[in-house]
């Protein structure tokens, strides 16, 4: 029953032709399809030796004869000889890449035989580079790509396989292979409309994908690409790339003094106990300096610095609960006014996952670590119209210092401008909060009954008041530009 099924289906496969050509083809001068049809007629007639001997000339004259290839290969089946066979029917069937029918009966006849095809059958080898060619006439690019790689392979100093894979890789969205193609294809010949491609190609690369490229076609200037039958299509593979980010942008810090605010509270005659009054820096600078190693095309490690000069958060508290002043009597406002000039220094261990490619690189950034904080208090009471100063506060003035935790995500997207340098917007958020702020070993408090703020036993810091270690936020959403400089 199978052997019927297989006659029956190489009945199918065998291509006749209406041309009938006298064995008078043999004269000098017959074209690949006079002997291609002289052979079918020897076939038809049973004479396999005599097909044969038409059917290679054919080949012979035109290696990309799928049909020859095929009535070849039906001349050996009939004669019993499948190694042959298979020989044939596997060159006929990479040369009509579509005919799944031809296909199935290839997988078949691979396992009658063992999957061996014979040694020694013969066959002309194709012509890759004119199938590749025609394929990609068609725009069949991607279809194309193998039998340029099949070409390079057959003769790896030419150079039209090189350039017509590098098209056919850009045409499929694959820049760095495409660059990369374009160099060799102009190191095998120098050509200045060709060179213009590579120099265009790869300027739109970032770079550590150019360098790459660079790499590979000094390597294979004289012999053909490195694994050219297999490139890969993705573009993965890049050498490791140093290089820093200076980012220049904006923070819009969202924390007003909340811990201190939350503390103005109590009454007197209907109204707050302490008002609060004052101006809180909200859009800061934040310039950094961000050197980095990357591990992969699309994995960074960096350590970036930052200077975050805060400035100063201003405030005045009215309080009419206490009067340490014995000139101030009961009812008028004992008044403070206070200065926190703040400067922070961040230091964030990040990666960042890169994505894209072809001159633009969008990435994800995340990092945190432990910024050194610096605050300089500066507090002064006033007289209860809050205009002429009365006194300092000696015990809390001064310059404290603390740690903060400090964590930030980052989203932006580089445009490459050339060899190693790129730039493009970034935004995110930074976590930043600071406590325990120290001076000679004494931490700043803010009284919770009044909001002021001091050393414990200040003035409007009293001994008997509850106190809580001062706390100031500056989180915030960052945005701004980012300048890449890799080598």
């Amino acid at each position: 029953m199978a052997g019927r099924k297989m006659s029956g289906l190489l009945l199918a496969l065998t291509m006749m032709s209406g041309l009938m050509i006298p064995v008078s083809a043999r004269a000098q001068g017959a074209t690949a399809d006079q002997y291609y049809a002289a052979g079918v007629q020897m076939y038809n007639s049973r004479n396999y030796t005599q097909a044969l001997q038409y059917l290679n000339a054919a080949i012979k004259l035109n290696p990309n004869n799928a049909a020859a290839y095929q009535a070849a290969g039906n001349c050996y089946y009939a004669t019993g000889n499948k190694p042959y066979a298979l020989t044939y029917y596997q060159r006929a069937s990479a040369l009509q890449p579509t005919n799944a029918q031809l296909a199935q009966f290839v997988r078949n006849l691979q396992a009658q035989t063992g999957g061996t095809p014979a040694a020694g059958a013969g066959v002309a080898a194709p012509n890759y580079l004119s199938q590749g060619y025609s394929l990609f006439q068609q725009r069949q690019y991607a279809a194309a790509l193998p039998y340029f790689q099949r070409a390079i392979q057959q003769n790896p100093n030419d150079y039209r396989p090189y350039y017509y894979a590098g098209y056919a890789y850009y045409m499929t969205g694959n820049a760095k292979y495409a660059a990369l193609y374009f160099e060799v294809a102009n190191a095998k010949q120098p050509n200045a409309s060709v060179k213009a491609y590579a120099d265009r190609v790869k300027a739109g690369l970032g770079p550590e994908d150019q360098q790459w490229v660079e790499d590979q076609a000094s390597k294979y200037s004289g012999t053909a690409v490195a694994g050219g039958a297999a490139a890969p299509t993705g573009g993965k593979g890049s050498k490791s790339a140093f290089g820093f980010h200076v980012m220049g942008g904006m923070e819009y810090v969202l924390a007003d003094p909340s811990q201190i605010t939350k503390y103005v509270q109590g009454s007197y005659n209907g109204a707050n106990a302490v008002s609060l009054s004052g101006v809180t820096p909200n859009l800061i600078g934040l310039p950094e300096l961000e050197p980095f190693v990357q591990l992969g095309p699309d994995f960074e490690v960096n350590l970036a610095i930052g200077y975050f000069p805060v400035g100063n958060l201003s405030y005045t508290t009215f309080d009419y609960l206490h009067s340490y002043n014995g000139g101030i009597p009961i009812g008028t406002p004992d008044v403070w006014k206070y200065v926190f000039n703040t400067t922070i220094i961040t230091a964030d261990l990040g990666v960042k996952l890169l994505f894209g490619g072809n001159g633009v690189k969008g990435y994800l950034g995340l990092g945190g670590g432990v910024s050194p904080v610096s605050l300089a208090l500066t507090k002064t009471q006033y007289d209860s119209t809050g205009t002429t100063p009365i006194q300092q506060d000696a015990t809390s003035n001064g310059s404290y210092n603390t740690m903060a935790i400090n964590g930030q995500a980052l989203l932006g997207v580089d445009f490459s401008l050339g060899k190693g340098i790129a730039f493009g917007p970034y935004v995110g958020y930074r976590y930043l909060s600071a406590t325990n702020f120290q001076k000679g070993g004494n931490t700043l408090v803010v009284d919770t009954k009044t909001g002021a703020v001091g050393l414990p036993g200040s003035p409007n810091v009293p001994n008997g008041d509850p106190t809580a270690a001062l706390t100031l936020d500056f989180s915030g959403i960052e945005s701004g530009l980012n300048f890449t400089f890799s080598f």
